[in-house]
């Protein structure tokens, strides 16, 4: 692991649960509050996260996320930051589906979800690897932009789930994985190239940024 002085710190957040979460429905750019659980997670998340050189909490500009990040904010006295590329995909005619609706109404899509979830292009909404490279770009450039402070970030799941599997380089079929268990706060130490790596990777999968 890299050291303090030759590294970037990036604190990673999960943003607080909303209703939809709670009864497992796909959540992606639908603009929904926490739920007073979720709210609580979040409040708890805050007293765990020690660093003392935070910069701003950056996030998705939807409610739940806000909050989150102004939760996260108030209790270590930095500002928040809204980053509209930092936001889940648009699932299109999927937000809102359970997941036996899915299963039911689009059986290959729901497949292609499980199976190999980056290569998903939802009817109406964004293909997934778009909002992947979306997401990855916008996350090296902060760490780009840091001057020794830690970079806090909170994400909703699926952008979560983007990150985890890049630092561990892993395939798009290990994204679940990624998703269980895992706690409300991470950090991560990444060098130099390692964000020239991630940004060259998002520019590579969305040519148009080039």
């Amino acid at each position: 692991m890299p050291t303090r002085r030759n590294c970037i710190l990036l604190c990673l957040i999960s943003c607080g649960e909303t209703t939809w979460d709670q009864d497992r429905r796909l959540h992606g750019s639908t603009d929904l509050p926490l739920s007073e659980s979720g709210r609580t997670a979040v409040a708890a998340a805050a007293a765990r996260v020690t660093s003392t050189n935070l910069g701003a909490i950056h996030h998705p500009p939807d409610e739940a996320a806000t909050e989150t990040a102004r939760i996260l904010a108030e209790a270590h006295r930095v500002k928040t930051k809204a980053v509209s590329d930092l936001a889940d995909p648009d699932l299109g005619l999927l937000e809102g589906l359970t997941e036996q609706v899915f299963a039911d109404r689009y059986p290959k899509r729901y497949k292609q979800w499980h199976d190999e979830p980056f290569s998903l292009s939802p009817p109406e909404g964004e293909d997934v690897a778009d909002a992947r490279a979306r997401v990855l770009g916008a996350v090296a450039k902060l760490l780009r932009r840091s001057k020794g402070e830690e970079v806090a970030v909170a994400l909703h799941s699926l952008g979560l789930g983007f990150l985890r599997c890049w630092l561990a380089d892993r395939p798009s079929r290990d994204l679940w994985t990624f998703l269980q268990d895992r706690p409300r706060v991470e950090r991560y130490a990444l060098t130099g190239p390692m964000v020239q790596w991630m940004d060259d990777e998002a520019t590579a999968a969305v040519p148009s940024r080039a």
